[in-house]
């Protein structure tokens, strides 16, 4: 699009003075529109197999990360089963997998083709315009700074969110396993009042988590505004003290509007969807604690006890 936007300047640039009236060509023109056209339908039809591709992967390996859970399970020692309740054991397959695959299915693919249209725009840029091109990036550093301090504060707060809820689907499956003695042994009040500092901690955990998380995208999209006064600014003083042409002047800008929106379009879109790359992240994090886990010793070569003709003794043990 941006090539098209130039070549249309220079033709009417060239249209319109009477010295160059005569070599005006629109044909570089239509040769923009195609390769944009063509551009565009490689583009869809890439997207399309990649999306299945991404859905295909995901799905794969997600489905081998639960049996791998689940066998390692079968592996661990009885220990961590009676110092980790059930409910957050389950919420190692519910929630944890559930937004690894979410993450590999969405997030991984928007990375990498924003990452890919990231490179494009930069070349791009360059090949038309160096100064403008260092302009249009200038404000890069800013955006890295902000991220890296917002990140920093929301993965804190994120991995509290997993780790608590965790925790509270552990309690609820407890009470829900012995809701017929609570009812009986009249227990619900002490039972709703214990659920209440849970529930407490998964709020402000998740209020603090999504606080920091949504911030990023506001943000962005603020210093894209801002970058996109720099160039403009930028470019209009080009065309005034650089001697440059002023059709040609102001097709070069309306490019570099375009391109500098382009720009920082991957940054806001993957800045869109960090909190489900950070709960990816720590829903690996809670399933590579469990792998790292000690498992029962079970030698194969392990003698089996199969006779035991007197049954057990017990004895010198006192109550």
């Amino acid at each position: 699009m941006g090539k098209a936007i130039t070549e249309l300047s220079t033709y009417l640039g060239q249209y319109l003075n009477p010295q160059t009236h005569a070599v005006a060509s629109k044909t570089p023109f239509y040769h923009a529109l195609e390769a944009m056209m063509i551009f565009f339908t490689l583009t869809t039809v890439t997207m399309f197999i990649s999306s299945f591709i991404s859905s295909r992967i995901s799905s794969e390996a997600s489905g081998r990360m639960r049996i791998g859970l689940f066998a390692k399970l079968q592996r661990m020692t009885i220990k961590y089963f009676d110092t980790h309740q059930d409910g957050e054991i389950l919420s190692l397959f519910t929630s944890d997998l559930d937004n690894i695959f979410n993450a590999m299915n969405q997030a991984i693919f928007q990375l990498l083709s924003q990452f890919a249209l990231f490179a494009g725009i930069i070349i791009m840029m360059f090949q038309q315009n160096v100064k403008l091109a260092w302009v249009t990036m200038a404000s890069t550093p800013v955006a890295i700074i902000v991220a890296w301090f917002v990140i920093s504060r929301a993965r804190k707060y994120i991995d509290t969110q997993q780790d608590e809820t965790g925790r509270i689907n552990g309690y609820i499956n407890e009470q829900i396993n012995g809701e017929k003695i609570i009812i009986t042994q009249g227990l619900q009040q002490e039972s709703i009042a214990n659920f209440g500092p849970y529930n407490e901690r998964v709020k402000q955990a998740t209020f603090k988590g999504q606080m920091y998380s949504g911030m990023l995208f506001p943000l962005m999209q603020g210093l894209s505004l801002l970058n996109l006064a720099i160039v403009i600014f930028f470019g209009s003083w080009l065309i005034v003290h650089d001697g440059m042409d002023k059709s040609v002047g102001l097709g070069l800008i309306v490019v570099f509007v375009n391109y500098s929106q382009q720009y920082y379009q991957p940054i806001t879109q993957i800045t869109s969807i960090y909190n489900m790359l950070q709960l990816a992240v720590a829903g690996a994090r809670r399933l590579s604690d469990v792998h790292e886990q000690a498992e029962e010793v079970n030698p194969e070569s392990g003698q089996k006890l199969t006779n035991l003709k007197s049954g057990v003794t017990l004895e010198n043990i006192h109550f």
